[in-house]
């Protein structure tokens, strides 16, 4: 194989679809002589600020002097990304391709000869694990990918486990209620491991405390955050911590319950003996890459792409606008996928926005993206000016056309969007 094949096997397996359980990653693991075993992880569930968090707590982590690892998903340009160390060096080092197509041959090899039908994310997921055992950073953080209790990230035992926030989504699979999703993404908590809270949904964090019970797991909880929001041209927003304030590389209100997150659970790796140098989190906190994310991509005019892709995330989205930011109006284009609550997204983003001045509404490279031109209709209820455009470049170039310097464009509903913009700004 070389890297294109290899990952043209990997995105074959999605002919498997989603399928929860761990039978199957455990015996592909068994195969493999169980590479997850052995190394020291923090396991972050929630349905929206898990790869925030991890980024948070990874630059914490590194600014203390420790390597390591992180698994997130999905990746926004190249597969590459879902599988890094981090070290001293100020961006993270990404798998190699060499090393993707050398263990996607290995473990290609177990799967043939065991006749396994193995999911795209368990395949991704021992691949990471693999990779892992190999480098043997001091610690690895895990993104679950779907849910938590029979998502495959969860074979391990972890030093803390996080849990980031709770709101409607997958419902088809996870429940109807925030409790029932409350329950599947508690599942990641095992017994007598220690628990970082961020849930604000009182509902869903009374259904976590009944398993943290249950579990005899010790439990901490970010019970608010104060937020102060800055309007200086670097767009970065402060946040208390201890006596003194520290500026946020990440935007949004949202991000401080996340960077408070990663905090609480540094202070609890500390009880367990993991020497964290406290002089260095203002500093981490500040120099926490993640891209995708409120990230400002252009000025004038002012150009900002973040993957909100579900209600909770249109709602932060929302805040983050309204907010972070100083412009005269806006250009907002949306591409969403067609197993999202599209209705309640466009409500939380469109209703009540007198500052909208055109909304593009657009289909983003996939055959799970939801035809702009319903959008349309749903739109037509808010009577705002709004249109279709095909694609996103063509999104883009129409939004170009629309702003004057002192708007400001916000792409946004999906991180297929959001990967195919930030792919042509790396061509331009």
């Amino acid at each position: 194989m070389n890297y294109k094949q290899s990952i043209a096997y990997l995105e074959n397996l999605q002919q498997f679809g989603i399928q929860l359980g761990l039978e199957r990653v455990i015996r592909l693991l068994e195969l493999m002589g169980n590479p997850h075993k052995g190394l020291k992880y923090i396991h972050v569930a929630g349905t929206n600020g898990k790869g925030s968090t991890v980024a948070f707590l990874a630059s914490i982590l590194k600014h203390s002097g420790y390597s390591v690892g992180v698994y997130t998903s999905p990746h926004l340009i190249r597969f590459n990304e879902r599988i890094t160390i981090h070290n001293e060096s100020f961006l993270a080092e990404q798998i190699s391709d060499e090393d993707v197509v050398r263990l996607t041959e290995q473990i290609a090899g177990y799967i043939e000869a065991s006749c396994l039908q193995v999911t795209y994310f368990e395949a991704t997921t021992a691949l990471a694990f693999a990779y892992f055992a190999e480098k043997q950073p001091d610690f690895v953080i895990l993104e679950v990918g779907l849910g938590g209790r029979l998502d495959a990230t969860n074979v391990i035992i972890p030093q803390v486990s996080i849990i980031t926030n709770i709101s409607l989504e997958h419902t088809a699979v996870l429940g109807n209620t925030v409790e029932e999703i409350a329950i599947e993404k508690a599942g990641i908590i095992k017994q007598g491991v220690a628990v970082v809270c961020g849930v604000m949904d009182e509902k869903a964090m009374s259904a976590i405390k009944d398993i943290v019970k249950e579990r005899n797991a010790l439990f901490f909880a970010v019970t608010h955050t104060d937020s102060q929001v800055s309007a200086s041209a670097e767009y970065r927003q402060i946040c208390p911590y201890k006596l003194s304030d520290i500026h946020l590389s990440l935007l949004g209100y949202h991000q401080l319950q996340n960077a408070a997150c990663a905090v609480l659970a540094a202070e609890v790796l500390e009880k367990q003996g993991v020497k964290i140098d406290h002089d260095q989190i203002p500093y981490a906190l500040a120099h926490t890459h993640w891209p995708g994310r409120l990230q400002i991509i252009g000025q004038k005019p002012l150009t900002v792409v973040d993957g909100a892709h579900n209600t909770a995330g249109a709602r932060a989205l929302r805040q983050a606008i309204d907010e972070c930011f100083e412009y005269a109006n806006l250009i907002l284009v949306l591409g969403i996928l067609d197993d999202k609550d599209q209705t309640a997204m466009m409500r939380e983003l469109i209703a009540n926005n007198q500052r909208l001045k055109l909304l593009i509404l657009t289909k983003p490279e996939t055959s799970r993206a939801f035809p702009p031109d319903k959008l349309l209709k749903e739109a037509d209820k808010y009577h705002v000016p709004a249109m279709v455009c095909e694609d996103v470049p063509a999104a883009m170039t129409q939004a170009a056309k629309t702003a004057a310097d002192t708007d400001m464009i916000c792409l946004a509903g999906s991180l297929y969007v959001v990967a195919e913009v930030l792919l042509m700004v790396q061509q331009l």
